[in-house]
């Protein structure tokens, strides 16, 4: 099945970014969102939705980090030992 979308210029910019931080094909990574958007159930939904406005908004106010400044707190938050 295809669809064709319209994106707002900020979301397709951010799309672009995590699929090219992450070396996946720009399709494959809105396929991944699509996917695990409509596993969630209804509340978790739109409490993702709302995380995700706040995201955009910080991004549009340039408040975001790398992916390796991102991976690094993590590994820091969680005692964890990813790697970009």
């Amino acid at each position: 099945m295809s669809i064709t979308l319209d994106l707002p210029p900020k979301v397709e910019a951010l799309l672009r970014q995590r699929a090219e931080s992450t070396g996946q094909d720009i399709s494959q990574m809105a396929l991944a969102v699509l996917t695990l958007g409509l596993s969630l159930d209804d509340q978790d939904f739109f409490e993702a939705l709302k995380g995700i406005q706040r995201g955009l908004d910080d991004f549009e106010q340039g408040k975001f980090s790398s992916l390796e400044d991102f991976i690094a707190e993590q590994n820091q938050k969680y005692g964890l030992s990813l790697e970009a």
